[in-house]
């Protein structure tokens, strides 16, 4: 089991704490439904997808660098999101 440092613990009370009151709010929120797809994506090993920048660059290298498989799969449980551990990338955006 990997042990998370208390800088990410501390991340995921905040983004817990973000998405339970978005969920609570505003449950139809494509924020919302875009945040479960990106975690649960990284929770299985994926990258999140592009980040829209020019350079190519994915959500977990440029927003979540060096936060491991263990913290989004933290996140995902705490939100009662499932992820599989066998499907790594869901490719939920269009590449056109």
């Amino acid at each position: 089991m990997t042990k998370l440092t208390n800088e990410q613990l501390d991340r995921i009370d905040e983004l817990v704490e973000n998405y339970q009151w978005m969920t609570k709010s505003m449950p139809q929120s494509g924020t919302l439904r875009d945040a479960r797809i990106v975690h649960t994506s990284m929770a299985a090993g994926g990258d999140g997808g592009p980040t829209g920048h020019d350079d190519d660059s994915t959500i977990r290298g440029e927003y979540y660098s060096g936060c491991p498989d263990a913290f989004f799969q933290r996140v995902c449980e705490r939100m009662r999101w499932d992820w599989d551990r066998k499907a790594p990338e869901t490719k939920w955006w269009s590449a056109e």
